[in-house]
């Protein structure tokens, strides 16, 4: 069967962007438009032309979330398993775009519903794992203070098991995970198990200008936050015996934004949120990046970015970092959390010969690889739902 129409399910879709997922999906889009597809949207209150569907947002913003009490929370976390406004605006969206295919991404808020749709419609359902939302009712295997859960809490387990079981009663056809860490957290699921298969993001190549100038130049890019492990990096930073003009540069705004302002110094540079534009600047200026995550980050994108550039990462070994970065940068991986074990791979690096880069031919997909095997997804999930009909 030929897949021509895609209809995309995710709760936020640009310009309303707050993590890789929505970013991932708006480019999928733009790649299969560009080859002949045509998709469709269905998402909350904010989106951008191709959006053909919207349910009413969240009862609260995203931002305001933390500052919720806990009744506030649980009522938004019962109304995450299953709202019942959901099936309804979805089947609607397939009415009016009558697609081929359902693709899922980050459907929280969005509730259970959005995964257990192909009952009633006869097309393919596709779903992408993200994140950890069917496991975690933070989507991140984070406790409320930022700190890692070593165990899944009672809460979260409790509605993992409610959530999957509605699922499980018309799950996708086809389900793919951003990174093989993903795919080993989400195993014990059993309506995944079977369907599961692992599709890592594509990396566009992207050239750039050798950065010329003394002293070695380490960068950061991503939030501000105590998960993000940037006030780990800058800590180790700090200590490690690194020659006086090596410099850090941190891209990105949060929480710990003025925390980490009152120990920005002429060599440790903030620079804010980044556009496009910024963020090729910022590549062309930093010699590696450093990914110091502290929760089990499934595909942080911006290891793509960097890659993409053949810059070497410094990374933590939790999550989709050690699968992700190239061989070359493997060395340089250190345990997430430990400031003197980072310490030792900045200077190790900074001791490194001039020019080091990540391999140039590393097995990458570039978006026409990626494409295929989303599209053979698409038939598999289209040849089952054929013949459920």
């Amino acid at each position: 069967m030929t897949v021509r129409r895609i209809l995309m399910i995710s709760s936020l879709w640009p310009p309303v962007v707050l993590g890789g997922a929505e970013s991932y999906a708006s480019a999928l889009a733009d790649q299969l438009r560009a080859r002949g597809g045509e998709v469709g949207v269905l998402t909350f209150g904010v989106g951008g032309d191709d959006v053909v569907s919207t349910l009413s947002p969240w009862p609260y913003r995203l931002d305001a979330y933390a500052s919720k009490g806990a009744a506030s929370r649980s009522a938004f976390h019962l109304l995450d398993v299953y709202r019942p406004a959901a099936p309804r605006a979805i089947h609607e969206a397939i009415d009016a775009f009558r697609p081929d295919v359902v693709h899922t991404h980050a459907v929280s808020g969005l509730s259970s519903a959005a995964l257990a749709i192909r009952d009633r419609t006869g097309i393919g359902h596709v779903h992408t794992i993200h994140d950890y939302w069917l496991l975690c009712q933070r989507s991140s295997l984070l406790k409320r203070n930022g700190g890692a859960c070593d165990t899944r809490c009672l809460s979260c387990r409790a509605i993992s098991t409610i959530r999957n079981k509605i699922i499980d009663r018309h799950p996708p056809d086809v389900v793919l995970a951003v990174s093989e860490a993903v795919a080993v957290e989400h195993r014990s699921i059993a309506w995944i198990r079977d369907r599961l298969r692992v599709v890592h993001n594509p990396v566009v190549r992207t050239s750039r200008n050798i950065r010329t100038g003394n002293g070695v130049v380490f960068g950061y890019l991503g939030r501000l936050t105590r998960d993000k492990g940037v006030a780990t990096l800058v800590a180790a930073f700090e200590a490690a015996d690194l020659p006086q003009s090596a410099r850090l540069l941190i891209g990105g705004g949060g929480p710990l934004s003025e925390t980490l302002a009152a120990r920005a110094s002429n060599r440790i540079e903030l620079l804010g949120w980044l556009d496009n534009t910024a963020r090729d600047h910022f590549f062309e200026r930093i010699d590696a990046l450093v990914v110091p995550s502290e929760w089990k980050d499934p595909a942080p994108l911006v290891v793509n970015e960097a890659r993409a550039r053949n810059i070497p990462v410094i990374g933590a070994s939790i999550g989709g970092i050690p699968e992700l970065i190239a061989p070359s940068s493997r060395p340089f991986l250190f345990r997430p959390g430990d400031r003197k074990e980072l310490s030792e791979r900045l200077l190790s690096f900074a001791n490194a010969p001039v020019g080091t880069s990540a391999d140039a031919d590393d097995g990458l997909l570039d978006w026409d690889e990626h494409l295929k095997l989303v599209m053979d997804a698409y038939e598999t999930a289209c040849g089952i739902a054929q013949k459920r009909t």
